[in-house]
């Protein structure tokens, strides 16, 4: 399987080298991906069970770990993405668990804004969103909570619960052990997802764990700073909580780290996000743009793993995850993103890109501004995509060390941050995995708050960038 970038409209000689080995990078592992066939057992639905001591558990090759916070307008989807996990569930060597939590029927939330939305790009506002990562109810999308309907006991609960996904060719049920049914935990809080990673790893031990955050999602974030409402991930309707790109990235070093951290989550594949986890997470997957209702196919993603169990590398697991993100939206026509990071050469992109900012602010700033007016952008969150944007700038710039210093920035991005890029629908051919924040109009000072900008330059450069 390839992975297609770069880099349509900049017609300069000196980016080649750069397109080249954009178009080259390829994901073997993957590419002949076979078709898994066979029909799934039923299973009956057991009793409620502790989970069996760690020192009994056998050692497994993995472990996938996916917390899902339906207390919200996601709630009906808790039960069909798991219904998707069962499709094919685990296999010997893998383990998925889930902390899964539902709540009663609720009208869609939009949290408070100040006139009553929110603009992508206030330089050029669109359609009102009434908050990034929500859907607006305008567009076609599928309804996020059931009020009525026929469903059995498996199916039809509130609260908290831990199970234990098992196969199962019934999507009209739950047929996955429940191991803990906790009553009312607060999803938006931290500690309560570094709690669960920890019981996880105590009692599903594996030689390598992928964590799955799930829920709405709108990129960084700082809870206590304004405006608080613009950015974050698991939001809880019942508690009013929810958790703060930091704190994120807090709760997975509490657990003792990932070597995967997915987003099945809105605007969350940014490049702050991605740096604010390179102490936790190996490997960042996560899409760029609003994710549909429907989220991830799990049985897409779980396919390409049932695949490919002989080479199960964390970068294998990752690629698969996007690949069937892609399969799953494809024959629906939906323009959608999802991308994969690896964090262990985070700082020294950054180091590159500080670099690169320093000459671009040594440009006329109407090439910056336009070249953000240009850049494809992404719902909500004041996000552009970063390499889009740059090879925009670049075609307008007339210094011949900005050009250098693109190509190089370009190159180190492909051959070691990149794992894998795949998009969906014209709208996204140019955006290449990875957002960063520009705002259109003016600088959230609570960006200062995180390593990204604490440890480089890129908040000094959108700040002379939104100066007037």
């Amino acid at each position: 399987m390839r992975i297609t970038h770069l880099i349509g409209i900049v017609p300069a000689l000196l980016l080649a080298a750069s397109a080249a080995k954009a178009q080259n990078v390829s994901f073997d592992t993957l590419t002949d991906l076979k078709d898994v066939i066979g029909q799934a057992a039923e299973l009956e639905t057991p009793e409620a069970a502790a989970a069996p001591a760690a020192e009994t558990k056998a050692v497994k090759d993995w472990t996938i770990m996916v917390f899902l916070n339906g207390k919200n307008n996601l709630s009906e989807y808790v039960i069909q993405d798991m219904n998707e996990m069962e499709q094919f569930g685990p296999s010997a060597n893998i383990n998925i668990i889930t902390q899964s939590a539902r709540m009663k029927y609720s009208q869609p939330s939009y949290p408070d804004y100040p006139g009553g939305g929110y603009y992508d790009d206030w330089s050029n506002p669109g359609p009102v969103v009434p908050h990034p990562g929500w859907p607006n109810p305008h567009w076609n999308m599928p309804p996020m909570m059931m009020k009525d309907g026929t469903r059995d006991a498996s199916t039809d609960w509130t609260g908290v619960r831990r199970y234990e996904i098992v196969k199962d060719g019934d999507n009209s049920s739950l047929s996955s052990k429940l191991v803990q049914d906790m009553g009312s935990v607060d999803m938006g809080d931290w500690k309560q997802l570094a709690e669960f990673g920890k019981w996880v790893k105590a009692n599903y031990p594996a030689r390598r764990y992928m964590l799955v955050g799930w829920n709405h999602g709108s990129g960084w974030e700082m809870k206590g700073l304004q405006p608080e409402i613009m950015k974050g991930i698991s939001y809880d309707d019942e508690t009013g909580n929810h958790i703060n790109t930091v704190e994120l990235a807090q709760a997975i070093r509490e657990m003792g780290g990932v070597d995967i951290y997915a987003s099945d989550a809105c605007l969350m594949q940014m490049a702050e996000v991605v740096y604010e986890l390179k102490d936790a997470a190996t490997i960042v997957v996560g899409s760029e743009e609003n994710e549909p209702g429907d989220g991830w196919g799990y049985h897409e993603f779980l396919s390409r793993v049932h695949s490919n169990q002989g080479n199960l590398t964390p970068e294998v697991m990752a690629a698969a995850a996007v690949q069937g993100y892609k399969a799953f939206y494809s024959p629906k026509g939906t323009a959608t993103t999802q991308s994969a990071m690896r964090t262990a050469n985070i700082v020294r992109y950054r180091q590159l890109l500080d670099q690169w900012a320093g000459l671009a602010m040594q440009e006329d700033k109407t090439i910056a501004t336009g070249a953000r007016s240009a850049a494809v952008g992404f719902g909500g969150a004041g996000s552009k995509d970063l390499n889009n944007f740059m090879e925009l700038l670049f075609d307008k710039a007339q210094n011949t060390a900005l050009h250098e210093k693109t190509v190089e920035v370009m190159d180190f991005y492909y051959d070691n941050v990149l794992v894998d890029n795949a998009t969906t629908g014209a709208k996204f051919a140019k955006a290449y995995g990875l957002g960063v924040y520009i705002p259109g109009w003016s600088y959230d000072s609570s960006y200062n708050e995180l390593a990204w900008a604490r440890e480089g330059n890129w908040d000094e450069f959108m700040q002379w960038m939104t100066a007037k």
